[in-house]
């Protein structure tokens, strides 16, 4: 305990935190057709008459010490019109307009929906608004179709929840952060992707192999950042109706308004139902649970215009769910053999603070505080089983930024405290956890402005009171020429397992749960290697890249459902388990408004059960990905379609389930279609698509759903979709 003592008085010590500008900062973008802002990553910024010069980042913000008020700033991007402007305040507003016309020759800017940015040393994928509309439904879980990084598929065959999957593994290893904050975790990680409606968000960012060690121990195959729309740059007003052939119907809402020179407010509210019974494979269980679902969010903003700038606010949401056989009623049937049934019901209440501050006379300094607290609660049952679930998580995180000697050589520093306490209770099984653990952390920065750049990272948090476990973490990225970058990582990661949040799809089943000794925290090493090549083909810009990753499990919490059809095993790894990943994906503009994504990815994902190493189950081979989009050079139509391709998947052995002969060792291949066509003029965006156009369904998805109360009840094994075509529709109106 001493020790503890020691290290903790030590990891004190580190001051910390993050903000968004040094000296004088800003942001730089247009605005298209439509009114809306979109950001120029990459313009040149750079003080008149020096050699003092930044890059935007990919979301057109920019940071320039040794600037101070009166001084003259330039700001060029190709294909815009260049802009000198003087410096009145610590935060620059740039608007460029777009087209040139020189001896005539028109050049334009080009702002793709979804880009890999070319400052961040570690690999970024940035998928923005305009990408995020090509997926109009509904909400995150259902924002990565045209995506080849993320995976999602349905958990299970009844209760809706959706999972995702990152180089082969499930989403669970992937840090899922929510500006930063981490969000989508604990008991929220079940139904933590539907949670987020799609209107909210600005943008997200995909990063591939252990993340930051500023942003915590979690990341282990990645981070996905989703950016909400912020209170000072978002539409005054903005509405969004969806309505689709099943009748899914979706309404969100929200207003942004400048209360002063200062402060900055935004509100948001979700609503979305489904109320409608369907059976299209006539199993005589939903296709999907009835469900009814509120989020509200108010976020403030304040900017001292000086050297404070501050984010706050809180969200609450209730989402309702209720299933199973097409003739269960809740009044009479709950907790009855009558017919079995399933209810879910979540609430959960999040707060957030993020504060920065920049030290006077030392624009190369900030400190930042950021803050959250969740409180999520959760009842449910699955025919005649009960779960009951309640978390109360607390995180704070400071960062100190500055530099060493000169803006080449920079470090972040900060300590960090996560608190979790989980009371959970499924049929008998009561687990009940509490974790609080304090860290510590350093990262340094070198960048040559020129071709190389490093990042080296190291954390230290203090685990179960006593254990201090050491998180170390690299990136580098060197440009091996103007158009080719290449990019290499290396970095530790661990994370306790929530079995139930995470495994919810074998609640509604009949299995026992098995837990065989203590499970201890899950630990891996990723490796990772990427190689980005832009090339033009005519006078048409495209990017190849190439991915190769390797995730390396020193632990891990196995779940084994092939060992017995009648139960769930959780137990510690004993041997191999390791997850290879490869991609390869082009982009290329065929011709002005006319753009294509290809991708394939290859993996290969074992474990080690009961001493033999595996294929994980519910995992492809293979996946394969087509986007195609064209816009109208007036903007206002838009067309876009997306082929997906899935590969084989091994399934959960099944053999000794004499209710399972439906089911094969291995899944067949298969496609999946979705296209939208989108009108736009002035305010208004009105929008038609289909989802899932090749009618292609799972229909044996249940084992046992005649006898749902036996043992042998299964909704666990989905590997393809269960929905067959929808038709959908909506609008879009805002003001800017």
């Amino acid at each position: 305990m001493k020790f503890s003592k020691h290290l903790f008085f030590l990891l004190l010590l580190f001051a910390s935190a993050y903000i968004h500008g040094q000296g004088v900062s800003g942001i730089v973008y247009e605005l298209n057709s439509k009114g809306a802002q979109v950001a120029l990553q990459d313009a040149n910024v750079f003080l008149l008459g020096t050699n003092n010069g930044t890059y935007a980042d990919d979301s057109g913000r920019f940071q320039l010490a040794a600037a101070t008020k009166g001084d003259l700033l330039v700001v060029s991007y190709a294909g815009y019109q260049p802009d000198t402007v003087k410096i009145e305040s610590e935060e620059v507003i740039v608007v460029l307009d777009k087209a040139i016309v020189l001896k005539g020759v028109e050049v334009t800017g080009n702002n793709p929906d979804s880009y890999i940015s070319s400052l961040n040393t570690q690999k970024t994928e940035v998928i923005t608004v305009d990408e995020l509309k090509n997926n109009a439904c509904c909400n995150l879980s259902e924002s990565f179709e045209s995506n080849a990084t993320v995976d999602a598929s349905f958990s299970d065959a009844v209760t809706g929840a959706r999972q995702i999957q990152m180089l082969g593994l499930s989403g669970k290893y992937a840090q899922q952060l929510t500006d930063l904050l981490p969000t989508i975790r604990g008991l929220g990680i079940a139904y933590g992707l539907n949670f987020i409606p799609g209107p909210w968000i600005e943008s997200i960012n995909l990063n591939k192999g252990a993340g930051s060690v500023s942003n915590g121990y979690e990341s282990i195959t990645g981070q996905i950042d989703v950016e909400l729309k912020k209170p000072e740059t978002s539409e005054k007003l903005f509405i969004n109706l969806y309505g689709n052939s099943e009748a899914r119907l979706e309404a969100n809402i929200h207003s942004a308004q400048k209360v002063n020179s200062k402060w900055a407010n935004m509100f948001l509210l979700h609503g979305s139902m489904m109320q409608n019974e369907l059976d299209h494979n006539h199993d005589h269980f939903l296709d999907m649970p009835l469900s009814k679902t509120v989020a509200l969010m108010d976020r403030w903003k304040y900017e001292s215009g000086k050297r404070v700038e501050s984010m706050f606010g809180f969200k609450y949401l209730r989402d309702e769910r209720t299933g199973g056989s097409i003739d269960f009623n809740p009044e009479t049937d709950k907790l009855t053999t009558n017919a079995y049934g399933l209810g879910v019901t979540t609430n959960r209440a999040e707060l957030f603070a993020k504060t920065s501050y920049g030290f006077i006379g030392k624009e190369y300094q900030s400190l930042g505080l950021q803050l959250s607290g969740v409180y999520h609660d959760q009842e449910a049952y699955y025919g005649l089983r009960i779960y009951e679930g309640t978390e109360q998580s607390f995180y704070a995180n400071l960062i100190f930024l500055s530099i060493i000697g000169n803006t080449q050589h920079k470090y972040k520093a900060g300590i960090s405290y996560l608190y979790d306490q989980y009371d959970e209770q499924f049929d008998t099984l009561i687990v009940n956890r509490k974790e609080s653990v304090p860290g510590a952390f350093f990262e340094y920065t070198y960048d040559d402005l020129k071709k190389l750049s490093l990042v080296a990272g190291i954390r230290a948090d203090v685990y179960d009171g006593e254990k201090v476990m050491i998180s170390p973490r690299f990136h580098a990225k060197y440009k091996i020429s103007p158009m080719a970058t290449l990019r290499a990582s290396v970095g530790n990661g661990f994370r306790t397992a929530n079995i139930f949040a995470e495994n919810a799809a074998y609640l509604a089943s009949s299995r026992a749960w098995i837990i065989n000794g203590v499970l201890l925290p899950e630990r891996a090493w990723n490796y990772g290697l990427n190689f980005t090549q832009q090339f033009f083909a005519g006078a048409r810009e495209g990017t190849f890249t190439l991915d190769l990753y390797r995730t390396d499990f020193t632990n891990q919490v196995i779940v084994d459902a092939d060992a017995d059809p009648t139960k769930l095993f959780f137990y510690n790894l004993t041997g191999k388990s390791y997850s290879n990943s490869a991609q390869a994906e082009v982009n290329y503009e065929w011709f002005k408004g006319f753009n294509t994504r290809l991708a394939y990815k290859l993996y290969d994902v074992k474990q080690t059960y009961s001493d033999e190493l595996l294929r994980v189950p519910l995992v492809p081979k293979q996946r394969a990905l087509l986007f195609v989009s064209y816009a109208t050079n007036d903007d206002h139509w838009e067309f876009t379609a997306t082929t997906q391709w899935i590969g084989t998947q091994r399934l959960p052995d099944t053999q000794s389930n004499p209710d399972a002969y439906q089911f094969p060792e291995e899944s067949p291949s298969y496609f999946k279609l979705l296209g939208q066509v989108t009108y736009a003029i002035k305010s208004w965006e009105f929008y038609l698509g289909g989802e899932n156009l090749t009618n292609f369904t799972q229909e044996e998805r249940i084992i046992a759903a005649h006898d749902p109360f036996g043992p042998y009840f299964d909704t666990s094994i989905v590997w393809g979709p269960l929905s067959g075509a929808t038709v959908y529709g909506g609008l879009r109106f805002s003001i800017k």
